[in-house]
């Protein structure tokens, strides 16, 4: 926590010191004369000019010390700058700010301190001219130190000159060698600066184009263009290019053309209307736009059409005809492909593929892979099942023989499902659903199988999104309910803390368990909302459980892959915790390891900076996933909660006793906590407790409840 007074502009003032370049730089006369002058005009032992940084200050001039740097948090100048006017401490001891301060307290020993800041052209205090005695001065006067003052103020301009020094020659060093066009013209477009990029872009020297029309970069057929906007500013007009960057032609000297792109700037000198000029030449931009447009719709990897363009065509398709077949496959074995000989492999088994399928295809056929190993066809025109199934069928014969890739023979099948237009839909979106859904079925009975989209798959796919829709209005009439289920210290059964774990009361099924309803809600646009609610519930209810005599440690909740996928989580919770005026430490979020491996650079960073806060972090189920040990290496985590498939038979089992043994190892040496879930036996507590682990939580305490009605009021008594 600062111990010393910030400024209310402190995030500018920060901001713009990295412009004047102090910190650590070298001795310059200047101050150097004018730290002296105030000494010897006071007669104090020691002067300073101070520059304030974030955390510490720096001398930029010294008399009478050899300190160059001292921290902000035994500055007295830090004073200055917040007070924004002459600061003066006619005795340090007496004063209750600075009696205990190191500085005071010992070497330099200051006694009197007066300060004036250093504010520079924007209203910025940079630091401070300041003069030190060892010795209190109580009968100096604000007005005898004027001349500070004044030579406060000759600081502050000798800063912002060395500031705009410093920016110019970076200006004209950066246009001079940078590797994009500069160009400068005056109102009538007579051109006044051109760097050497400019030279080497369009073929013409500075010394042979000063001066003249900058139109003779424009290509003729753009030149009246040109020549009418300058007319319009002439007659008092607004530049209308001016801060957009625009794609034009422009002229080589040698009379080829170039595309290029433009960004202009506009401003008033002297004799008016100015204009300057960043040019880039985009001639490999354009080459790779072409190729970018191809990618966006092609997979790269086998070159056929991807699932946006497919999709694409097939609104097309049936926008023009009305009528269409769509079969969906994927293959059957190419995943123990990838995990026994590699993806590399894999890669080449695909383009095999592709190719075989490609030539089973009647003519005007689409192919196109939708990615990892599924591909699709489209049909259009055909509304026929028969001829639709004819081409499935055609298609499995690509799997008659084996695949020979990279020295393996290899064998593979494939599953088929194929949906039609108008029959069983006349949208793009509901058709391929409706294929991928018989693909679905034609996967479950059989390798190798073909699959028509049917009655009982749209019976399925009804009961699907009406229980979805059930999903919806169960978070619109709040019908989630949280139940609790304690977290006890395996030793003396003492309340270490409790998980939420969410519930549906359903008007007419009653309690439905989350085996039940979370893999559709946690794939549900509500996901992000109902988990905010678990999280603001948790903490509401945690606040409920501590007025009642729980003394409940923390509360644990369960995150949805979609509130790490959505920016903000950091927020949401710390908004929640101040809401209800609970400590970081009050909450621990839970992640499976499913949940973390599909997370980007910036949902860990979100989550490394809740666990900075306070907010602890819990890997659920762990042991069970092939990434489990590797993801410790850059997850934020401070518990391990071990599976209760490997607690059920600890008891007798030198398999899961291994296990867990490892587990409880790895976390006593990372210092993580350790939790096992699925505790049902005082056999396995004993067993569990005899491996390391210290924390227990199951059904040995009782059943998930209700807050008030769980194993918690118990656990606590």
């Amino acid at each position: 926590m600062n111990t010393w007074p910030i400024p209310a502009d402190e995030a500018e003032r920060l901001a713009q010191l990295p412009h004047y370049r102090l910190f650590g730089s070298q001795p310059e006369p200047i101050f150097d004369a004018v730290a002296e002058a105030a000494a010897l005009s006071y007669r104090v032992p020691v002067s300073l000019i101070s520059v304030v940084g974030e955390q510490d200050q720096w001398l930029k001039a010294r008399w009478g010390t050899d300190m160059s740097s001292t921290p902000r948090e035994h500055s007295f100048c830090a004073h200055t700058i917040a007070a924004r006017e002459l600061f003066l401490v006619p005795d340090a001891t007496k004063d209750e700010r600075f009696s205990d301060n190191p500085l005071v307290t010992a070497g330099p020993g200051i006694r009197f301190y007066a300060g004036q800041p250093i504010i520079n052209d924007a209203g910025i205090a940079l630091g401070a001219l300041c003069l030190i005695d060892t010795v209190p001065r109580p009968d100096i006067g604000r007005d005898q130190l004027e001349l500070l003052g004044r030579l406060a103020q000759l600081i502050s301009r000798k800063f912002d000159a060395r500031r705009d020094l410093r920016l110019q020659s970076a200006v004209s060093g950066f246009t001079r060698s940078s590797g994009v066009a500069i160009v400068t013209t005056d109102e009538a477009g007579a051109i006044t600066f051109w760097n050497a990029a400019a030279e080497k872009m369009f073929g013409h020297r500075f010394s042979q184009v000063e001066g003249r029309d900058i139109a003779l970069i424009i290509p003729d057929r753009f030149r009246s263009d040109h020549h009418h906007g300058l007319m319009r500013i002439s007659a008092g007009g607004q530049p209308r290019l001016a801060g957009k960057a625009v794609e034009v032609i422009g002229l080589h000297h040698d009379g080829h053309e170039i595309p290029i792109e433009i960004a202009l700037s506009a401003w008033t000198g002297p004799h008016g209307w100015e204009f300057g000029a960043q040019i880039q030449d985009i001639s490999a931009r354009h080459a790779r736009d072409v190729k970018l447009r191809h990618l966006a719709v092609h997979d790269p990897l086998t070159g056929l059409p991807n699932r946006k363009e497919f999709s694409d065509r097939l609104t097309e398709t049936l926008e023009t005809h009305g009528s269409a077949a769509v079969l969906m496959l994927d293959l059957d074995g190419f995943k123990s492909v990838n995990d026994t000989l590699g993806h590399l492999t894999g890669d080449d088994l695909l383009r095999v593929v592709s190719v075989r399928l490609a030539a089973q295809l009647p003519s005007g056929a689409l192919l196109a892979r939708m990615g990892g190993d599924e591909f699709a066809v489209l049909l259009a025109g055909c509304e026929d099942p028969i001829k639709a199934r004819r081409a499935g069928q055609k298609l499995l014969t690509a799997f008659d023989r084996d695949y020979s890739v990279g020295g393996h023979e290899l064998r593979l099948s494939t599953s088929i499902g194929f949906a039609l237009a108008p029959l069983h839909a006349s949208d793009a979106e509901e058709l391929l659903l409706r294929a991928d859904l018989a693909l679905i079925e034609a996967k479950r009975h059989t390798e190798g199988g073909l699959r028509v989209f049917d009655l009982g798959l749209e019976n399925k796919l009804l009961a699907q999104r009406a229980f979805r829709d059930e999903v919806r209005q169960a978070t619109i009439h709040q019908e989630w309910q949280l139940h609790y289920q304690p977290q006890l210290r395996l030793a003396d059964d003492t309340l270490a803390g409790a998980e939420a774990l969410l519930r549906w009361v359903h008007p007419t099924r009653g309690l439905i368990t989350p085996g039940i309803f979370l893999e559709t809600l946690e794939q549900h646009v509500v996901a992000a909302d109902v988990g905010r609610w678990v999280i603001d519930e948790a903490c509401a209810q945690l606040i409920r459980a501590r007025r009642s005599g729980i003394p409940l440690p923390s509360i644990s909740v369960n995150l949805f892959a979609i509130q790490l996928r959505s920016a903000g989580i950091e927020r949401t919770v710390l908004d929640v915790l101040d809401h209800h005026g609970l400590e970081p430490c009050d909450l621990e979020l839970e992640l499976t390891e499913t949940v973390v491996l599909r997370q980007d650079t910036r949902s860990l960073a979100e989550l490394r900076a809740l666990r900075r806060a306070g907010v602890r972090i819990a890997f659920d189920d762990f042991g069970t996933g092939f990434a489990s040990f590797s993801t410790l290496k850059s997850f934020p985590v401070d518990k391990l909660k071990i599976d209760k498939s490997f607690v059920c038979d600890i008891a007798r089992s030198a398999y899961s006793r291994a296990i867990v043994g490892g587990i409880a190892h790895l976390a006593l040496e990372l210092g993580l906590e350790l939790v096992a879930e699925g505790v049902e036996t005082t056999a396995q507590r004993d067993t569990l407790l005899e491996l390391g682990c210290n924390i227990g939580q199951g059904y040995l305490w009782g059943l998930p409840a209700p807050l008030l009605e769980s194993g918690l009021v118990r656990a606590a008594m």
